[in-house]
């Protein structure tokens, strides 16, 4: 088999992984990734073997090491909360939280995370504010992290033993909230739903529908395990 053959073969593999619903992953993209990169490592080699070039050789690890990078860089979204406002006399989710941790422990960069939220009328692109507190005993919603989170997305630290997170924007192994405030147009009425991405600049983009019911009594809603 070629190199590009086995490159090509493993991304549509991966497209059909990453593709699904947020709950399969758990089941199908623990197994797929193991797979995935024996059998870019078994092409790579074979390629390098068959060519017998040193150019070539160093051209595959590279591209092994990219594609290895794309397919194990991966936020996993834990848990999602949020919670309801009265605005105008209307009962809106206008606040959420969304626990993150690493699949795998590597360094990602969350000033280039991008998010992504969406319903069937209207789609936005939050970057990150560049601010991070520590959790606390202060409520999570009314967290000092809300000052600065307005069409941006901040971060409510769980788990930072070298605050690489905190100082640095390095997220590796650590564990945080990220704090939306939805904008009107997003915020989430009974019975609407929205659906959020978690976008790195390398790696696999997370994807969580959020839907609420047609009553809830509480001013706080966990949209459970996503």
């Amino acid at each position: 088999m070629q190199y590009s053959d086995a490159i090509l073969n493993c991304h549509i593999a991966l497209n059909v992984e990453a593709g699904g619903e947020m709950n399969n992953w758990g089941s199908t993209g623990i197994v797929a990734i193991p797979i995935l990169t024996s059998f870019i490592l078994i092409g790579a080699a074979s390629s390098v073997m068959f060519e017998g070039q040193d150019d070539m050789s160093e051209d595959a690890n590279q591209i092994v090491n990219d594609v290895i990078d794309e397919i194990t860089t991966y936020l996993k979204i834990d848990d999602v909360i949020g919670k309801y406002y009265n605005t105008n006399g209307t009962r809106r989710v206008e606040k959420i939280v969304i626990l993150v941790k690493q699949f795998i422990q590597n360094a990602v960069n969350i000033s280039e995370v991008t998010i992504k939220i969406c319903n069937s009328n209207d789609a936005i692109l939050l970057s990150y504010s560049g601010y991070a507190v520590e959790s606390n005993s202060a409520p999570l919603f009314e967290h000092k992290v809300w000052e600065k989170t307005n069409d941006a997305f901040s971060l409510v630290v769980i788990l930072d033993k070298d605050r690489s997170l905190l100082d640095y924007n390095i997220m590796n192994g650590d564990i945080a909230f990220i704090a939306i405030r939805l904008p009107d147009q997003l915020a989430m009425k009974n019975k609407e739903s929205i659906t959020v991405s978690i976008i790195p600049a390398k790696g696999i983009i997370s994807n969580a529908v959020l839907e609420t019911p047609s009553f809830h009594p509480s001013n706080i809603i966990s949209f459970g395990e996503i």
